[in-house]
């Protein structure tokens, strides 16, 4: 009778673990993880590796631009839940200043400052080269208009594109990602990008179909940014 009484009550402690906070913690960390379940090209489901594409292309030019490790990129956005636009000013600033990229993301996230107040105290303390961009950043840009000019910034300077040329490509409604994506498959295919956004916006084209066109799979195009400016299409 104890014994089963014991067995009893260990398995109703399981069952509160499992369906208490700490599963909770857990589920939670699964809705928001960043993994992908389709990362091949699939005619059936032309779209399903899109955000694949999309994530790994753009996760690999940050990490070559910055040159710190890819899985360092995938474990802030996942694990440590910062977004894009914070992670790409945190880049941008800590590239600017010498600062350490982590305590500019604890400023922000855990002291819930703004990137205005973070420059503004960074300057009283420390000395580094003016940067237009964070001097906008500093005077009160927004996050995502932040966030944006430095993707531009990043994506004109790794593929020496006039910024023209990327401010023409958002008009037509390419965010970063997509425009990694393109440059990248331009390169790798000897195509000129402008041929590649009629097909996405003009054919309706899937950027892992377009890929797919150059025999390039999805998760190549992260390595072709990787090895850029190399065209070898790895396998």
């Amino acid at each position: 009778m104890n014994l089963l009484l014991t067995k009893t009550a260990i398995m109703f402690i399981a069952l509160l673990f499992f369906f208490g906070p700490a599963h909770d913690s857990f589920a939670e960390s699964a809705i928001n993880c960043h993994c992908f379940q389709d990362r091949t090209y699939n005619p059936a489901d032309k779209f399903a590796a899109d955000d694949y594409i999309l994530a790994t292309s753009f996760n690999s030019l940050l990490a070559k631009s910055f040159s710190m490790p890819k899985r360092r990129i995938v474990m802030l956005k996942m694990k440590e839940g910062v977004g894009q636009d914070d992670l790409l000013v945190g880049l941008k600033i800590a590239n600017v200043t010498g600062i350490d990229l982590q305590k500019l993301l604890t400023l922000r996230r855990d002291k819930k400052f703004t990137w205005s107040t973070i420059i503004s105290d960074l300057a009283d303390k420390e000395h580094f080269n003016k940067d237009r961009l964070v001097e906008a950043i500093r005077s009160g840009l927004s996050v995502d208009e932040a966030g944006a000019g430095v993707a531009d910034e990043l994506i004109a300077d790794f593929f020496k594109v006039p910024a023209e040329t990327i401010q023409r490509f958002r008009t037509t409604g390419l965010n970063e990602k997509e425009m990694a994506v393109l440059f990248i498959l331009a390169h790798a295919g000897d195509r000129k990008p402008e041929a590649l956004v009629d097909l996405r916006t003009k054919e309706g084209k899937s950027w892992s179909e377009i890929a797919n066109g150059f025999n390039i799979e999805p998760v190549a195009a992260g390595k072709l940014i990787i090895q850029y400016p190399a065209k070898q299409i790895p396998r």
